[in-house]
């Protein structure tokens, strides 16, 4: 669950990774291949200002806490959050293509 405070998105629609290869034997040792990754180039940063909650920071050396422990909201710190990676959830990247050779050994 996320804090009253961050602006990240609770929960997100439904998605999924499209991925496409293509690949042709040119004789009986080589093939060439080519496809794309992420047609739909969706990342779970659409639609949020960032997904890594103080990536700047990873060990919150600038966060403030209260006695309870909790982090603070503070100039530097206006969502009052803690490094937090466990938000990336999808593919960290858009489409990609890939192009490549393959020798097969025998």
């Amino acid at each position: 669950m996320l804090s009253e405070n961050d602006p990240r998105r609770e929960y997100y629609k439904t998605w999924s990774i499209q991925n496409i290869q293509l690949t042709k034997k040119i004789k009986e040792d080589f093939e060439v291949y080519g496809g794309l990754k992420n047609i739909l180039n969706w990342t779970p940063n659409n639609g949020n200002p960032f997904i890594i909650a103080r990536s700047h920071d990873p060990f919150d050396k600038n966060v403030q806490f209260d006695v309870t422990g909790r982090a603070l909201v503070t100039p530097e710190n206006p969502y009052g959050l803690t490094f937090d990676p466990s938000y990336v959830y999808g593919p960290n990247q858009g489409l990609r293509g890939f192009l490549g050779i393959r020798y097969i050994l025998k």
